[in-house]
């Protein structure tokens, strides 16, 4: 009788503590993988915890309580230095961070201090990411730091 009991209350707080911790994650996201007309598949995955939402459409959004924040397309990869070259020789656009994130490399500049946007070259691809955000430079740090972009 008293295994029995020893048995019962071991399986009761191994359910207990499982109930408990199901609900703590230390991450959660969300990710899609888009077919590019040049052949490369790229995974683009969305740290969702904060209520932000990615859409699987291209362009793709990303959103935070309903309000849209950040909008990515693709590009050819050797499109990546022309936006660069572009970004250093117009008068209207600020470089506002530049170097290399999850082994991509990427420009972070802003046009006409209304518009923030990020060029990514896709390690190991053929295949850019323009990220376009006309809320805030915060905000668009924010979509940015919440991606993770990889070739599959």
């Amino acid at each position: 009788m008293k295994k029995m009991k020893k048995i019962v209350v071991g399986i009761v707080s191994l359910i207990c503590v499982l109930a408990l911790t199901a609900g703590c994650t230390t991450h959660a996201s969300l990710a899609y993988t888009f077919s590019i007309d040049n052949g490369d598949a790229i995974k683009v995955s969305l740290d969702i915890k904060g209520k932000y939402k990615i859409t699987s459409d291209v362009p793709f959004t990303i959103s935070c309580n309903g309000e849209d924040l950040t909008q990515g397309s693709f590009i050819h990869g050797e499109y990546y230095e022309q936006y660069v070259n572009a970004v250093q020789n117009d008068e209207k656009a600020v470089l506002l961070d530049s170097g290399e994130k999850d082994g991509n490399q990427y420009i972070f500049w802003s046009f006409d201090g209304k518009e923030y946007n990020y060029a990514v070259l896709v390690t190991g691809s053929n295949t850019g990411l323009i990220l376009s955000n006309h809320v805030s430079e915060e905000s668009a740090r924010e979509c940015f730091n919440r991606l993770t972009i990889s070739k599959e």
